[in-house]
């Protein structure tokens, strides 16, 4: 019993409820799997909070990780999270995101997400051969999502840039000309290639576009203590090897990480906004 009284103090100081304690369960509600990115990438995220809360759990606790019954895009995601639908999502970070809502500080790609190559069409690649600095690149015009971190990027950067609202309209979008790359992440672009580009796209051949943009989770404001749960179990299993095993277990996280690691390209540096 002393141990169990333990228990619930600690418990308490984090701010959990007595209910959560003597149910001995902890549920919460993810997007939909394949809502923010393919699936398989979607997967790693929700195993990898799963591990997370795995490493900060009592024996008798049960974790319960539900999916919200509709596809969302990033942006209603975060606004389900600040109405409490949604408990947890995963993102970019910038200051309206943490001012809305509570980041985890603690990257969750390794930084393979901040290398962009260029989806170009395949007919293009003579006038990209032609780009040596940013200032080259800026009389190109890039095409990204409306509500998007890196259109605030490009833009701090002078990149001209063509928005739309949906995901998959951008790759016709590129085929017809209405801007002249996408910079994706390197375990993107070859997904993408496969699915949307066909014959008419193509991987560009001599740059890699770079800026910091971290991935975290992000919670509700008024669950901080959830928030240092989650990050405290992430350290956990970045010590112990389990949250590499995962990442590295998944394909084209691997794909990118070894790809990177033999990167010759012309690097253009991008700044972000302070």
């Amino acid at each position: 019993m002393r141990y169990l009284a333990v228990y619930a103090l600690l418990f308490l100081s984090l701010g959990y409820s007595c209910s959560a304690i003597a149910s001995g369960s902890l549920q919460l509600t993810i997007t939909k799997a394949g809502s923010l990115e393919p699936e398989a990438t979607s997967e790693y995220f929700a195993q990898a909070l799963r591990l997370a809360l795995s490493k900060t759990s009592s024996k008798s606790e049960a974790i319960q990780i539900n999916h919200h019954p509709d596809f969302v895009n990033r942006e209603r995601a975060r606004l389900l999270v600040k109405q409490g639908v949604l408990d947890v999502i995963w993102s970019s970070s910038n200051k309206e995101r943490e001012a809305e809502l509570t980041a985890i500080n603690f990257n969750l790609l390794r930084g393979i997400n901040e290398y962009r190559l260029l989806l170009i069409r395949a007919e293009d690649q003579p006038r990209f051969d032609t780009i040596k600095t940013l200032t080259d690149l800026q009389t190109f015009r890039i095409g990204s999502g409306t509500h998007w971190s890196d259109t605030d990027i490009y833009r701090f950067n002078a990149l001209p840039v063509v928005t739309s609202y949906a995901y998959e309209p951008m790759f016709r979008m590129l085929k017809i000309k209405r801007f002249d790359y996408m910079a994706r992440s390197v375990q993107e672009v070859h997904y993408e290639l496969e699915h949307y580009g066909k014959a008419d796209l193509a991987i560009e051949k001599n740059l890699v576009i770079h800026y910091p943009q971290p991935i975290y989770f992000f919670v509700g404001k008024d669950k901080g203590a959830l928030a240092e749960r989650i990050k405290r179990g992430l350290e956990i299993a970045q010590k112990d090897g389990s949250l590499d095993a995962l990442f590295f277990a998944t394909p084209n996280f691997r794909k990118a990480w070894d790809e990177l690691q033999q990167l010759k390209r012309k690097t253009i540096e991008l700044k972000v906004p302070q």
